[in-house]
């Protein structure tokens, strides 16, 4: 199939929040109150700074181009998530979108900036493109059941669409995609994805979908932490390269593609304190849970990463690729000199199937055995807790092993 294919030190992550108050609407007092059809693009324009404009149920279009708030205005539904609000912004600074169904949303340019979709169901793909340290938070929605039209054609529903080494500015967090055959999220350029759960993403009807739960192109200094991903056809990829990526506290349980996280032509990436998930026998006849460190033939070896303190199956380096650091990491075969050779033991079995079920019991192997922070367990850090934590500042084949 054809496919585009920081730091840790104490800070402890609890399960996922994701939207299950997705209908909590903001305290703010309606300053308007507008009716399904009426023309929500020229209210903004016309809002006074720090109003908010209320939807009742029904449908409408918000298109901003060159329209700054400050403070913001925010736009939320009445009544639930019952207003359905299509949104096209460009050059737009200054708004917090709240409690809507949207079904299709563009952001683009480098002024556009100090944007906030909360609470919301995305019921269509959302692209961002152009945008450069935008303050742009997109947090606790839904993206659920949304299909990919193949390697070109709508790959993600969270598509960061282009290249820059410096960072979107864009943070994806306690957010939920489930089911659908389009990438979670696919990106380019630097972002944050933070607490999310990903699960029951799969091939679809198209060609050649895209069914990764986040794949990375590049993407300079992407920060990917305490996000739960399990039942998807692929985990944390990155087939064309990938910079300076902090991949930590992770759960990937694949069920069926051997290699939980892939990374190729790599340079100086951290990936540690994730719990890669073994299962016998996967794609290939070949057990899951492995973390790969490759490349592509047309691209460099990867070189300079950082391996510790994970959980996973094996670690495989193949043709050329290298760390930097490896250790304190434990696996089931191959364990190198640092390293701790055996199998975890979870509070929630050998499969655990809740994100806190993969915290290591008393007397496992890995239990205290971290390099860092002294004393903590080696794999993804997982408390019960119902606090996410603060989010951070702001051609091509798929290779079969």
């Amino acid at each position: 199939m054809t496919r585009h294919k920081q730091w840790r030190l104490g800070f402890v992550f609890g399960p996922i929040a994701f939207v299950l108050n997705a209908s909590v609407l903001s305290a703010q007092t309606c300053t308007q109150t507008m009716n399904s059809g009426a023309n929500v693009s020229t209210a903004v324009s016309a809002a006074a700074a720090g109003s908010t404009i209320c939807l009742n149920a029904g449908s409408y279009n918000l298109s901003l181009t060159n329209v700054t708030k400050s403070p913001r205005v925010t736009i939320r539904s009445t009544t639930g998530q019952s207003a359905s609000l299509g949104i096209t912004l460009t050059g737009t600074n200054g708004l917090t979108i709240d409690s809507v169904t949207i079904p299709n949303a563009s952001l683009s340019g480098s002024t556009t900036k100090n944007i906030t979709i909360q609470n919301s169901a995305f019921t269509g793909a959302i692209v961002i493109s152009d945008l450069a340290n935008a303050n742009v938070l997109l947090n606790a929605n839904t993206h659920n059941n949304i299909q990919g039209g193949g390697q070109f054609i709508a790959p993600a529903r969270i598509h960061l669409s282009y290249g820059s080494s410096t960072p979107s500015g864009v943070t994806i967090q306690n957010s939920l995609m489930d089911g659908g055959s389009a990438d979670g999220v696919q990106t380019g350029v630097g972002v944050n994805i933070i607490n999310n759960e990903f699960r029951n993403i799969k091939e679809g009807t198209c060609t050649d979908c895209h069914t990764d739960a986040i794949q990375l192109l590049g993407a300079s200094d992407s920060v990917i932490r305490g996000n739960y991903i399990h039942n998807v056809s692929t985990g944390i990829v990155a087939y064309d390269g990938v910079t300076r990526a902090t991949i930590e506290d992770n759960v990937v349980d694949t069920a069926s593609r051997p290699w939980g996280i892939e990374l190729y032509a790599d340079t100086n990436s951290v990936v540690r304190h994730n719990t890669v998930v073994y299962r016998a026998t996967c794609d290939y006849n070949l057990p899951c849970g492995t973390i790969a460190l490759d490349h592509k033939s047309t691209d460099p070896a990867g070189r300079g990463t950082v391996l510790v303190d994970n959980i996973a199956t094996s670690i495989a380096t193949t043709n050329g690729s290298t760390y930097a650091q490896r250790d304190h990491n434990l696996v089931r075969s191959g364990a190198i000199s640092g390293d701790i050779q055996g199998s975890p033991t979870y509070v929630g079995g050998s499969l655990p199937t809740t994100l806190t079920g993969f915290k290591l019991a008393v007397g496992s192997l890995g239990k205290g055995a971290a390099s860092s922070p002294a004393g903590s367990d080696i794999g993804a850090t997982v408390v019960a807790t119902s606090t996410p934590p603060a989010p951070a500042a702001p051609s091509n084949l798929r290779v079969v092993k």
